[in-house]
């Protein structure tokens, strides 16, 4: 085993035969001449695809502490603080109501989406300026369920020629891509469901390395090695489920393993990656079927979408909108427990966004868009934000580029920025 160290970078990584295993920020390399987290800068971008019930967002603006939650946002209720929610966007890159995430990124205009012609996405936009010095460029995590994403969707991002940028669709891929150096992904398999970890091939723990390291990183390695055990313990359990068979659905949809825990364990290594400073951006197309299914509702996700036709549809759709704000509030948690070098949270160095292009039903204006994160630090947080009418989202990306140090004067059509969402 050895300990590489880049002190340009500040990324120092462990590396034995069979893996390679970035490490978090560390005092020891960062007296020896390694870069400070000042103004570092890290953002993620989630997209949901299908909209919420008329009933999940604010009738009126104001600090969420005065207003109040509605129901479906009443799981954020430890981050009302910490969050805002957007009002009145339109984005002239969407005309189809089952098109979630085709353009949420890009805002590129299109009358069909079978001919459209994509344009660059403001995660790829902010990847190649902020990552320019990160093992990977972005990080693109996707998922199999393309309904109410669109069919055309590989992921979230596009290119700058508007080519679709693959992701990737599971946990193990992606454990695979950020801790695997050499092994297959039958191998990968195998290990975790005898429950060993990458970590036996490193032969390391904190108290190993003591010798090498200041006593402050002594605490921040372990809590590091936990978590990575805690996600390959997630992942045996995902691959257990996998052999178990399951009892036939009444409709089609990918086959899937724990929808909502696939979704923590992207949220866990998205906190992991920051941390090791792997990458600085990530987008995240995520699942909607799957986590249904773990929830026990057998109401096919696009049927459940049309929530008024039903009492029971409309409670499924209920629930499902506070299971949505639940795993948002999950990586925003992860963020804000997951130390820095100078001993700030992930949470301070991160702008979050979450959102879609459909508000409920098959209504296109008025989507929500989230916002949450220190990484700007006159954001506006805490608030339900009344945008002046039909304010287009590709303001939104530009003013949110700008704030995040990305030097640029216009993104898709917008020169212009959104002042009422800064202080």
């Amino acid at each position: 085993m050895s300990i590489l160290t880049n002190l340009n970078s500040r990324r120092s990584f462990l590396r034995s035969a069979s893996a390679c295993l970035a490490l978090p920020y560390l005092e020891t390399f960062a007296a020896t001449g390694a870069a400070q987290t000042n103004g570092l800068m890290r953002m993620v971008f989630l997209g949901q695809g299908y909209g919420f019930l008329p009933s999940f967002y604010p009738k009126e603006g104001g600090r969420f502490s005065e207003i109040g939650l509605t129901d479906g946002l009443s799981p954020l209720s430890k981050h009302q603080d910490d969050i805002t929610l957007l009002g009145n966007l339109i984005n002239d890159g969407t005309t189809n109501p089952h098109n979630g995430s085709l353009t949420f990124l890009t805002s590129a205009a299109y009358d069909n989406p079978r001919t459209m012609k994509n344009t660059v996405s403001c995660d790829q936009v902010a990847a190649g300026h902020l990552c320019q010095s990160t093992r990977y460029s972005h990080l693109t995590l996707s998922t199999d369920e393309k309904e109410g994403h669109g069919s055309r969707c590989l992921s979230m991002s596009w290119d700058k020629k508007g080519s679709p940028v693959p992701g990737i669709n599971t946990s193990l891929e992606l454990y695979e891509k950020l801790f695997s150096a050499k092994e297959s992904t039958e191998q990968v398999k195998r290990r975790i469901q005898t429950n060993s970890s990458v970590l036996d091939s490193l032969r390391v723990n904190a108290k190993s390395m003591s010798f090498q390291i200041a006593k402050t990183d002594l605490e921040k390695l372990d809590e590091y090695y936990q978590t990575i055990r805690q996600v390959e313990e997630g992942l045996k359990k995902q691959l257990d489920w996998a052999s178990t068979p399951k009892p036939k659905a009444p409709y089609n949809h990918p086959e899937e393993v724990d929808g909502e825990a696939e979704v923590k364990l992207m949220f866990d290594m998205i906190a992991l990656a920051f941390q090791s400073d792997q990458t600085r951006v990530s987008s995240y197309m995520m699942p909607s079927q799957s986590v249904l299914s773990s929830m026990g509702i057998t109401i096919p996700v696009h049927a459940l979408s049309h929530y008024n036709i039903s009492e029971e549809r409309e409670l499924n759709a209920g629930l499902r909108d506070k299971k949505c704000m639940e795993l948002f509030g999950y990586l925003l948690d992860r963020l804000k427990e997951k130390k820095d070098l100078d001993g700030s949270s992930l949470y301070d160095s991160c702008l979050v966004s979450y959102g879609t292009n459909i508000r409920s039903t098959h209504g296109i204006k008025g989507f929500p868009v989230f916002l949450s994160g220190g990484g700007i630090k006159n954001l506006r947080l805490g608030e339900s934000i009344m945008l002046p009418q039909d304010t287009h989202l590709a303001k939104v990306w530009l003013t949110l580029l700008q704030q995040s140090g990305v030097p640029i004067d216009k993104f898709s059509h917008s020169s212009s920025t959104v002042s009422q969402i800064l202080v």
